[in-house]
């Protein structure tokens, strides 16, 4: 059996004191240990930012990369081991503007990755500068009187591009991201999970207060998350009242990468050395 413990590193923790971080390090180890995934089958890809800074905090197989490109290595993981458990764990600077083309495509696709994306609603590690989530009016160091752009929303982007399995937490309620974490990794397809997290150094309005008057967990309501049409309203209540749901917004039972492309199972790509392309154009 897998301990929590097999995933604990010596490396100390460098955030900021009450960073949502140190709660979603935790749940994951946790989530991973109650599924008896050993670190020598787990991969997570970790991108640039304060989320980055966990790659050295966790034991398993753990690859840091370039900003907004955490997704690109973990599809190439997951194709060359399909058995491996993989993760990309990224800040939503990250994954909503830098990476956003790779996040499209990756849930259209339906790969069979989990995307956990640390949401604190601005650039942290740099600073304090306005993201993709940011809350509009809210004063940032690129937008001193107040962010003009409507915040971007994950979730309904996440469904209407073509994710199986989108879903959001929060750190203020560790068990209940725990086992929203679970559910993704067991998920076959491309599952999302945006993690409403605070930043108490330089977001002071999205705070753990704010958020307690705020937040309902959608199981606690008569909600289906096979009903598309409903996951896009609940989707938008965030956006649009003070209500902010978490829990599963959508699920779907829909082909994976490997049903869609088979080759990719015969690991075609790693056949070029060996037979050469042409042969290997010639028998896809």
């Amino acid at each position: 059996m897998v301990n929590i413990t097999d995933y604990n590193s010596e490396i100390v923790p460098t955030w900021c004191p009450g960073c949502g971080n140190y709660v979603i390090l935790s749940v994951l180890k946790q989530a991973l240990a109650e599924l008896n995934i050993p670190p020598y089958k787990t991969v997570i890809t970790f991108d640039i930012g304060c989320a980055g800074n966990g790659a050295d905090k966790i034991i398993a197989n753990n690859f840091k990369v370039l900003h907004g490109r955490a997704i690109l290595p973990a599809i190439g993981v997951k194709y060359t081991n399909p058995e491996l458990t993989v993760i990309a764990d990224i800040g939503d600077g990250g994954m909503y503007w830098e990476g956003a083309a790779h996040w499209i495509a990756a849930a259209q696709r339906n790969e069979d990755i989990t995307v956990l994306v640390h949401n604190n609603q601005i650039y942290g590690l740099t600073t304090g500068q306005t993201s993709p989530t940011t809350e509009k009016n809210y004063p940032t160091k690129t937008y001193p009187t107040g962010t003009v752009d409507e915040p971007i929303n994950p979730i309904s982007v996440s469904i209407a591009a073509g994710a199986s399995f989108v879903a959001r937490g929060w750190v203020g309620d560790p068990s209940h991201l725990k086992e929203l974490i679970k559910q993704a990794i067991q998920h076959k397809g491309f599952a999302i999970v945006d993690i409403l997290q605070t930043c108490v150094t330089w977001n002071h309005l999205n705070t753990l207060a704010y958020y307690k008057e705020r937040v309902y967990k959608l199981e606690d309501t008569k909600y289906d998350p096979t009903n598309k049409q409903l996951a896009y309203q609940k989707a938008e209540e965030a956006h649009t009242t003070n209500k902010v749901p978490i829990g599963v917004f959508y699920k779907a039972d829909k082909p994976t990468i490997y049903k869609k492309y088979p080759q990719v199972l015969k690991k075609a790509g790693l056949a070029v050395k060996k037979r050469g392309l042409k042969e290997l154009i010639n028998n896809l």
